[in-house]
């Protein structure tokens, strides 16, 4: 059973989220160089394969984000979105100085890392924020990538206790006995969980009117 039971997790182990990887390469503590290193725990022979995939997708996303740079003409006015000029020269400046041809994503991977010790509290997103000058589109793609909910469990939960409330029994009961069945519930058992289920009650309640409307 043991036996069968670590064929099972090394199964497991070796199926990576991409969208994991992406996230960690996008905090400044850690980027290529942990991605890199949680491969090589995994298999040493497939490590470059494997972080290779995980560039060429970062570098693909980061495609999706990015502005070519703009132009000034003699009116002052820019082919993008006009933004601060003072930003623009932040911006501009400091590109300047590490490399024409270099991408926003070029230069945050070329930079040292964060220390991890010294920064053990740090607020990924807020860091974000603060480098959009530095990082305009880059900041755009971390903040869309960061804000993706690890798990659907909470919104899984929520239906399923919605379920329960509801059942197809029920359907037509009307919203106030349905909180009150609801209410009482909670009365009777003293569970925790009111606001979860009054959450779940008004899920269903939104399901239900839309079924009642479309049949």
């Amino acid at each position: 059973m043991a036996t069968s039971m670590l064929k099972k997790f090394k199964q497991y182990w070796k199926s990576y989220s991409m969208i994991l990887s992406l996230a960690i390469v996008l905090d400044p503590r850690y980027k290529l160089k942990f991605v890199k290193f949680i491969f090589s725990k995994i298999d040493l022979e497939t490590v470059e394969a494997k972080v290779k995939v995980v560039e060429d997708n970062l570098n693909l996303l980061f495609k999706e984000y990015y502005v070519p740079s703009t132009t000034i003409s003699l009116s002052g006015e820019t082919s993008n979105e006009i933004r601060d000029e003072l930003e623009e020269f932040d911006t501009f400046d400091y590109q300047l100085g590490c490399g024409k041809n270099k991408t926003q994503l070029d230069l945050y991977l070329e930079e040292p890392n964060l220390n991890r010790k010294v920064n053990s509290d740090l607020d990924v997103l807020t860091y974000w924020k603060e480098n959009k000058r530095r990082y305009p589109e880059l900041s755009l793609m971390a903040r869309d990538v960061l804000s993706i909910p690890i798990t659907t469990v909470a919104s899984e939960s929520t239906f399923s206790i919605g379920g329960r409330i509801i059942g197809k029994y029920t359907s037509s009961i009307l919203p106030a006995n349905a909180e009150a069945k609801l209410c009482t519930t909670d009365w009777l058992c003293g569970q925790e969980d009111a606001l979860v289920k009054h959450l779940a009650l008004r899920t269903a309640m939104v399901a239900m009117v839309a079924a009642i409307f479309f049949l």
